[in-house]
């Protein structure tokens, strides 16, 4: 007997294996993961899943695009936040979405950088790491930038990994306070 699914369904479905892969993606990893993995999950069969995604990458795909909307707001308006704010809100941004950074850098090259590329993230962090510089930074303001912003993205992933997906407010300021201080002996973290 075929089963239609009125559009509500298929969105309330779509938003499942959304939670489902956030799940799988932020414990097991996404290589770990396969098709058959999140088809148990939900209780579904894999046909299921096809039917609202092509494949695990565009699985991924949906996912990627949530932060990479958040990404893009700012770094549009990263000239109006503080440098601190700045990197509390990239690692928010981690924090917020763990599973998609996870998959991310789950070692798999060609993903990160087709998703790199789709949504120029290097370009878009390249805005947000001239704004924690400052205008017009000397040569060691803008590399104390850059090891800032490499400090919250390889340290929230770390917290990430060692917390299952989660971020504690405790590590979140933990983290911004290292990161703000890369920024500190420059003069720059205050501002």
């Amino acid at each position: 007997m075929l089963v239609v699914m009125t559009p509500r369904q298929r969105r309330d479905m779509r938003a499942d294996i959304l939670d489902a892969a956030r799940k799988l993606f932020g414990t097991k990893g996404y290589t770990v993961t396969s098709t058959a993995d999140l088809a148990e999950a939900l209780g579904v069969t894999k046909g299921a899943l096809y039917y609202h995604f092509k494949s695990k990458e565009a699985i991924l795909s949906a996912l990627v695009a949530e932060p990479a909307a958040e990404i893009a707001e700012l770094a549009a308006h990263a000239g109006e936040r503080t440098p601190r704010e700045l990197l509390g809100a990239l690692i928010d941004l981690q924090a917020h979405h763990p599973a998609a950074y996870m998959a991310l850098q789950s070692g798999d090259a060609s993903v990160l950088q087709e998703h790199s590329q789709r949504h120029d993230f290097a370009g878009r962090t390249e805005l947000i790491i001239l704004a924690i510089a400052g205008p017009d930074p000397s040569p060691i303001q803008l590399i104390r930038a850059r090891m800032a912003v490499v400090a919250v993205k390889e340290g929230a992933m770390a917290a990430l990994v060692e917390g299952g997906g989660k971020l504690t407010d405790q590590m979140r300021l933990d983290l911004l306070q290292a990161a703000a201080a890369t920024l500190d002996a420059g003069g720059r973290a205050s501002d």
